[in-house]
């Protein structure tokens, strides 16, 4: 049993680095001895996806599933067989259930919004060719945090490549299609390093990391954004919307600011935040002792909410708040976009302990004044995103 584990472990780390002949050989010695792994399945499957063979894969995926029914990472297989089979409803399914068991994994979430999307706005550009610069990759894009820490990994790491006559390569994510992106995918795969080891407020200035070939960095990006500061004006044209989103975009933003002239956009986080101390949930009395106190002082103020949980709007009745849906129908797979959006254009922005909306702010290029919640205190206090953590602990 110790020996199948051992060759179980390196099978898996040889999957995560691309080596996928090697990896198949050690996972398939390591079932024949334990064959109740279901993790080894999953990496054993997505070896074989990666050779494209979509029904070795699609087996291992059953062999997951059968041995534990809500495995995250056995859903997700199944998810990206049944896509690559072009069985688009079928792979929303499994998504949607490795969403509903683990909502921190990015993978399900970014997979089920480029397939709606798609649906929606059509392909997005299609990826440069490499340009033969140096290599900087960011390959679990879309598979490590969700939308605002996506925004965060990126954002950074193109700056990072920008500074050092380097060329980012990232893998299909929902900013390509949002945002008209169009990074080569990644090439042969490279050396993984952390985001703290690879030095980013140096990279920010300049000083290229060592090693010709480049690296491929693993990373959230909510410390501190002070280093960032300087290159905010290339960090917000980064994300701007195109085509059919940017009509949508516009579209919210002019029937929101129709209904007053100072607009003051709260995020209240719920769905799958307050599940660990990490993520925490600050109280909605929090904002209503802000907005009593700022609202008399305001130019005809319009309130909007955005939130996952629209039934808080009742808390905050008195100021009669506007949500997404009294804007439109939602863009689908991006359901969240109308709330990122308009937080990133409002006057006043109380955020949520979330990358989310503290992206949000970071975008805004207007903002008159930024809170977030604050626990020692508790209260909201006055923050510049561009200085300082993006989470608070």
């Amino acid at each position: 049993q110790g020996d199948a584990a051992a060759l179980a472990e390196r099978g898996r780390l040889c999957e995560r680095a691309g080596l996928v002949e090697r990896a198949a050989a050690l996972l398939q010695r390591a079932l024949a001895a334990r064959p109740d792994d279901g993790d080894s399945w999953v990496a054993l499957g997505r070896a074989a996806l990666r050779r494209g063979d979509a029904a070795w894969a699609g087996r291992c995926a059953r062999w997951a599933l059968r041995l534990a029914p809500g495995l995250p990472t056995g859903l997700l297989l199944a998810g990206a067989v049944r896509e690559g089979q072009g069985a688009d409803g079928k792979a929303l399914a499994f998504y949607d259930r490795a969403i509903a068991a683990a909502p921190g994994i990015g993978t399900g979430f970014s997979r089920r919004a480029i397939l709606l999307l798609r649906r929606a706005v059509g392909d997005a550009p299609p990826p440069r060719q490499p340009s033969g610069k140096r290599r900087l990759s960011v390959s679990t894009l879309g598979h490590a945090g969700r939308f605002g820490n996506q925004l965060l990994q990126y954002g950074c790491l193109r700056v990072c490549a920008e500074r050092n006559g380097m060329e980012l390569e990232t893998p299909e994510w929902i900013g390509r299609h949002l945002y008209g992106l169009d990074d080569p995918l990644p090439g042969p795969p490279l050396p993984s390093l952390h985001e703290e080891d690879c030095g980013v407020p140096a990279l920010l200035d300049g000083r290229t990391l060592s090693g010709a070939g480049g690296h491929d960095v693993v990373g959230y990006f909510c410390g501190d954004t002070t280093p960032l500061a300087p290159h905010r004006a290339r960090f917000r044209a980064l994300f701007t919307p195109v085509g059919a989103v940017a009509e949508r975009a516009a579209a919210a933003l002019d029937g929101v600011r129709a209904r007053g002239r100072t607009l003051v956009a709260i995020h209240l986080r719920r769905g799958d935040f307050g599940r660990n101390d990490r993520f925490w949930i600050a109280p909605e009395a929090w904002y209503l002792d802000w907005l009593a106190e700022l609202w008399p002082s305001l130019d005809q103020p319009v309130l909007y909410l955005a939130t996952d949980a629209p039934e808080l709007a009742d808390r905050f009745a008195r100021y009669r708040p506007v949500l997404a849906e009294d804007l439109g129908a939602p863009l689908p797979g991006v359901e969240f976009f109308t709330d990122h959006w308009i937080l990133s254009r409002a006057d006043h922005v109380a955020v949520s302990n979330s990358s989310f909306s503290v992206t949000a702010a970071l975008l805004n290029p207007a903002l008159r004044a930024a809170l977030r919640p604050d626990r020692e205190r508790a209260r909201l206090v006055p923050f510049d995103p561009w200085n300082g953590p993006v989470l608070l602990p």
